[in-house]
């Protein structure tokens, strides 16, 4: 996940979160987060509205957020892992196991 991607999702939970609180959550220092606050903003993934306490940033734009091969089998293992071990129909559990090899063996 980007930079970018991690404040736009920061943003979407925290609208009103100041340049201070970015940088901390981010872990960068506070004027980097508002380069990239201006950024954003230019781009037009976020609007920016008010100034100061009174300012709110909304997302406009969701990141499309790419996880790795690994991630993605992980996350594929762990749905897998649910069916199996549920009460659902076994014809169910079945077919869903036979679309999940196929999916992992794309990977």
């Amino acid at each position: 996940m980007t930079l970018n991607d991690k404040i736009i999702f920061y943003l979407m939970e925290n609208p009103k979160a100041t340049n201070s609180d970015i940088a901390n959550f981010c872990e960068i220092q506070e004027n980097h987060a508002k380069v990239t606050i201006s950024k954003l903003k230019s781009r037009e993934d976020i609007e920016v509205s008010g100034q100061g306490d009174k300012r709110t940033i909304t997302v406009l734009k969701e990141p499309a957020v790419k996880l790795n091969k690994k991630e993605r089998y992980n996350r594929q293992l762990d749905f897998l892992e649910e069916i199996m071990f549920s009460d659902v129909d076994p014809k169910y559990r079945l077919e869903a196991s036979a679309q999940h090899i196929r999916l992992l063996n794309k990977l």
